[in-house]
């Protein structure tokens, strides 16, 4: 009975971590974005 009332997605990139390595984020590549295709949702 929890998903018969409606819900959001949330979608992230979540940038950080080591994807920086030593050097951190090139903030010059910002800002981005994300488009989605498509979301699958089972029942």
């Amino acid at each position: 009975m929890a998903f018969r009332s409606e819900f959001h997605l949330l979608l992230n990139i979540a940038v950080g971590g080591d994807w920086g390595g030593k050097y951190g984020v090139d903030d010059t590549v910002f800002p981005q974005r994300m488009e989605v295709d498509y979301v699958r949702v089972y029942q």
